[in-house]
């Protein structure tokens, strides 16, 4: 088979394997891919077209596909892995859910670039010779899913976004890397374990309907209240409230998340810091530790965007009550 003993590279689109001419993206061809590798690579890599579709139209059952096609290049064509290209607006989120199901041990890697391939900053050749070096090491085996980029190897769940336009600041690592090269395009070098995984088997298709309400100050409840009058709330799968630091919402929210947990629709509290998470340590209304009384999930650590994905994983892995809840609480 042609993927047998090979590193698939998926190109699931991003600027990494697009050169932008005349404001039209052009996909790179794989003849072009191979050129960019160094030779002691080059016979070890396969590459595969998927979508190049702009990450703003994927949603998480496109994510499921995508998975469901890395699985069959594994057990069926007998990959040694899979780096997977896309664009780095939704990297990190395309990553974590991969990592949240993804149970097989050849190395899955996601990779991309806020540059366009071809431009003078491009990062296209380094991103994918150390993509490739690292799923041919053999120290990436079992690790879940993968994230490479800016010179290192990270977990998806110690990953956050704070940049889209800056290539040393795109990511913030509240951790340490996994591992780094020994020189820019050099050999891997692993560092550390990730921490524990808990790995789900999903069925498909994923709740679409998990919104994001985020809190700020002086916030009204028209948005909120809208959820709960309009005629497709029965269409709401949960809810992730990003709070105000500590997880605190405004105390007219109080009431509505009161209604709405009553529903049994699950409603995820988590914080709006970047590297925050809930604290309940006071009691008033619209506090945390009033939310969590009343029934909603703690989110600890976790960004509102990885409690919704986590949120939607758990919900198609059929977890209820206080086994959903479990499960959303341990990252």
């Amino acid at each position: 088979m042609e993927n047998r003993d090979k590193i698939v590279v998926l190109l699931a689109g991003g600027r990494i394997v697009q050169r932008n001419e005349t404001h039209e993206e052009q996909n790179l061809t794989e003849q072009e891919l191979y050129e960019l590798l160094p030779e002691d690579i080059k016979s070890h890599v396969v590459f595969q077209k998927w979508s190049f579709q702009p990450v703003s139209n994927y949603n998480l059952a496109m994510c499921g596909e995508l998975i469901n096609m890395i699985t069959k290049f594994v057990h069926d064509d007998g990959a040694k892995g899979v780096i997977v290209t896309c664009g780095v607006q939704a990297l990190a989120e395309i990553s974590y859910f991969a990592d949240l199901i993804w149970d097989l041990n050849p190395p899955l890697i996601f990779t991309g670039s806020i540059f366009n391939a071809g431009t003078q900053n491009s990062e296209t050749a380094l991103r994918l010779t150390q993509s490739i070096r690292a799923a041919l090491s053999g120290s990436c085996t079992g690790k879940g899913a993968l994230i490479c980029i800016q010179d290192a190897i990270y977990s998806p769940s110690d990953v956050l976004r704070i940049s889209n336009f800056n290539r040393s600041g795109l990511l913030a690592f509240p951790e340490s890397p996994l591992g780094i090269f020994s020189q820019p395009s050099g050999n891997y070098i692993s560092l550390r374990f990730p921490r524990h995984r808990y790995v789900q088997k999903i069925l498909l298709p994923l709740a679409r309907n998990i919104p994001i309400l985020n809190a700020s100050l002086g916030d009204g409840d028209l948005i909120l209240r809208s959820l709960v009058d309009s005629r497709k709330f029965e269409e709401l799968d949960g809810l992730i409230i990003s709070g105000l630091g500590d997880g605190d919402v405004p105390s007219v929210w109080v009431p509505i998340l009161r209604k709405i947990a009553r529903s049994d629709t699950p409603i995820v509290l988590t914080s709006r810091y970047p590297d925050g998470f809930v604290q309940a340590t006071e009691n008033y209304e619209g506090s945390a530790s009033q939310l969590l009384e009343m029934g909603l999930i703690n989110g600890g650590m976790l960004s509102p965007y990885q409690a919704r994905i986590k949120l939607a994983v758990g919900l198609a892995a059929d977890l209820k009550g206080e086994n959903l809840a479990d499960y959303i609480r341990n990252k």
